[in-house]
């Protein structure tokens, strides 16, 4: 009698062919594995930049044809293969039959450069047939390239600590930042006693407020063993009650030619750093280590380093430098001009070496073309040159270092001129003087060689007022604040030549003026509002604006206490205060008065700038507050536009111009000036509307 198969019996049977059809083509080739360039066969892989590549090996259960094509493949990091994710590692076709119990050998290969985990797999395909060979399961690999090793920073890549100031954090961040897992610790008390932060494993940590030393380790799992390179530590420190040093000892001696290095303890590429020696200003060292050069580097040196806006300056201590050797004490510029009505061009350095042996020559474009001769031979510290080219001088110095100094000029012949002037203001008085800054000779190429102070007499110049000539031939034009808003330009010929004239930019006068007054809209901060305070506009003055707080002065920064502008003349506040701004024009700086601000109105020190006497009892006369009104020591003084008084007197009574005005109030513009004690407290200017 037959049987028939119920359902699950063939599902059964169907499912246990599939299984040994599978089971059967896997075991045709066994699961393979990575060899080392030696041959061995490893079970994970610890990969570095200086041997990236690897082999791999599988056992060949059955014949495999010549011309086979083998295909060795990974899974991602989770051992899963599927179309997105499998990678060919390499491929080779046979080049022989490989019988039974043959090896499918892959010849060397890179390893990919992101691989990074515990669970890949690995397997050999043959593209030709359905054969895949049995899986190797949990490998683990990792790639890292120890040259670079794991950098640890804060806001700026290049800094060697963190720093913070008052009210900061900061985010360390670990460099390569595309490992799976990262291990954050923090020591306290600088004995490198390291405690895990918990539940920190990406690359970065957030809102570090606390000083201490951070150490991040990369976890490279089963690698950590091989990798040497895994971890790095920073320090964060508080800016401001850090004692910020330059690194070398003093006192610091060298020879000229020897390379001579100053570096500071704390290096952050957002901070700013001004070098001195000697108390003077270097202005082409601004980093926080500086090579010196080869002459005239003797001296002691500091460096203020500045943080951000709410860290105090702090300057080194002093390290002295001595010069083992001599100096070029005076050398021409590097570069220089030939002005075809200056036949003869003198090159001339000063130096400081023995006397006795020692020798200087003169090159040409790298060709002697004077000396060898005694320093003290008569004109051998000088050249007449009468053509462009690279010229320099060479001083040996006959001393206990023996160096040779070496003084490099370039000489350039012109094809035009550019004219730069500036403004030079007293500050202390309403004068000035505008000023040749810069004239420059224009070579073919375009470059812009400044022309020596000695070579002005070679050329006319001349100061106009807009288009009209003002008569005056000289380098500087003194102005007043009578030619306020005026502008002027300096033209520059070079005399008997057919040059073009150069002229310059335009300069508009401009003053700061002694006393500046903040205007506040409204006057005071409604409930839940805000206020907008004021100073005069202009495109050449710096703005920054403080508020003071238990008697110190800060800087104001957007999106806090200020809503926006910090750096203009007008900001937006949410929060009463005192309020005062700076503003500075070229050297001169000015702090404006100190302005109040209040949530009640009536009660902020404000000095209207608009009055309207319509007789509506509502803003008809000009009303100051209770310190400059009906005081005695007080007095007022009000201008028409064209400069008359129209009003003075003390313990002003607010009665002005309803009662108390020349002209009964009727321009439209006027000026005022308050003074206290004989000094000037408050100008501004009144508009009256009717």
């Amino acid at each position: 009698m037959k049987k028939k198969l119920n359902l699950i019996s063939l599902i059964a049977i169907v499912t246990g062919f599939l299984f040994s059809s599978l089971k059967a083509n896997a075991q045709d080739i066994s699961a393979p594995l990575f060899t080392s360039t030696t041959g061995s066969t490893t079970t994970k892989l610890c990969v570095n930049q200086n041997g990236p590549n690897r082999g791999a090996i599988a056992k060949a259960n059955i014949l495999f044809t010549t011309g086979t094509e083998f295909v060795l493949e990974l899974s991602d990091e989770n051992g899963v293969f599927s179309n997105d994710t499998t990678r060919i590692l390499t491929r080779f076709t046979t080049p022989i039959a490989i019988p039974p119990g043959g090896d499918i050998e892959f010849p060397s290969f890179a390893i990919p450069t992101d691989l990074a985990g515990e669970n890949y797999s690995l397997r050999v395909n043959v593209p030709a047939s359905t054969i895949l060979s049995a899986v190797q399961e949990n490998i683990p690999i990792y790639y890292f390239d120890f040259s670079q090793g794991v950098t640890l920073t804060g806001a700026n890549i290049e800094a060697n600590t963190v720093a913070l100031c008052v009210g900061e954090s900061a985010t360390l961040t670990a460099l390569p930042g595309d490992f799976p897992e990262y291990i954050w610790s923090f020591d306290a008390t600088g004995t490198n006693n390291f405690v895990v932060i918990p539940g920190e494993s990406g690359n970065t940590l957030e809102n570090v407020s606390q000083i201490g030393k951070y150490k991040v380790q990369v976890n490279f799992g089963s690698c950590n063993a091989v990798f040497n390179f895994d971890s790095a530590e920073v320090q964060v420190i508080d800016f401001n009650s850090t004692t910020v040093r330059i690194n070398e000892p003093s006192p610091q001696s060298f020879c000229p030619s020897d390379v001579k290095i100053l570096s500071t303890s704390v290096t952050d590429a957002g901070f700013t750093y001004e070098w001195f020696k000697d108390g003077v200003l270097i202005p082409e060292f601004d980093g926080p280590s500086e090579i010196l050069p080869e002459s005239n580097f003797a001296g002691f040196y500091t460096v203020n380093v500045t943080g951000t806006p709410t860290c105090n300056i702090i300057t080194t201590p002093p390290v002295e430098v001595i010069n083992l050797g001599s100096d070029i004490t005076t050398k021409p510029p590097s570069q220089i001009m030939l002005l075809p009505t200056q036949p003869v061009l003198t090159l001339s350095i000063e130096t400081n070496a023995p006397s006795a042996g020692s020798t200087v020559e003169w090159f040409r474009n790298g060709i002697s073309i004077k000396g060898p001769l005694p320093i003290t031979t008569s004109g051998a510290l000088s050249l007449d040159v009468t053509n462009p080219g690279v010229y320099h001088a060479d001083v040996f110095a006959n001393d206990a270092c023996m160096d040779t100094l070496q003084a490099i000029t370039e000489v350039f012949e012109p094809v035009g001129f550019k004219t730069q002037i500036s403004t030079l203001l007293d500050c202390d008085a309403d004068t000035g003087t505008l000023g040749l800054e810069t004239l420059f000779g224009i070579t073919s190429t375009g470059l812009e060689v400044p022309i020596i102070p000695d070579q002005y007499s070679l050329f006319d110049f001349e100061w106009f007022l807009g288009t009209q000539s003002t008569g005056v031939t000289e380098t500087t034009f003194t102005v007043t604040a009578t030619n306020i808003g005026e502008v002027y330009a300096l033209e520059a010929t070079l005399r008997s030549t057919t040059f073009p004239t150069a002229r310059s930019n335009d300069l508009t006068v401009e003053f700061l003026s002694d006393v500046v007054v903040i205007e506040a809209s409204p006057a005071f901060i409604p409930f839940g509002e805000t206020s907008t305070l004021s100073v005069p506009q202009s495109s050449n003055y710096a703005y920054e604006w403080f508020i003071v707080v238990d008697g110190e002065n800060q800087s104001l920064v957007d999106g806090s206490t200020v809503i926006s502008g910090q750096g203009t003349n007008s900001i937006e506040i949410d929060t009463i205060g005192d309020y005062f701004v700076r503003i500075t024009l070229l050297d001169c700086v000015i702090d404006s008065e100190i302005l109040n601000i209040s949530d009640v109105a009536g009660s902020s020190e404000i000095i209207p700038n608009v009055v309207t006497p319509n007789s509506d009892g509502i803003n008809d006369n000009w009303l100051l507050p209770p310190s400059l009104f009906n005081q005695q020591e007080v007095e007022v003084t009000i201008y028409n536009a064209r400069g008359q008084v129209d009003f003075t007197t003390p313990s002003y009574q607010n009665n002005w111009p309803r009662e108390n005005s020349k002209s009964s109030g009727q321009d439209p513009f006027y000026y005022y000036i308050i003074t206290k004690n004989n000094s000037v407290v408050r100008k501004g200017s009144i508009t009256v509307m009717r």
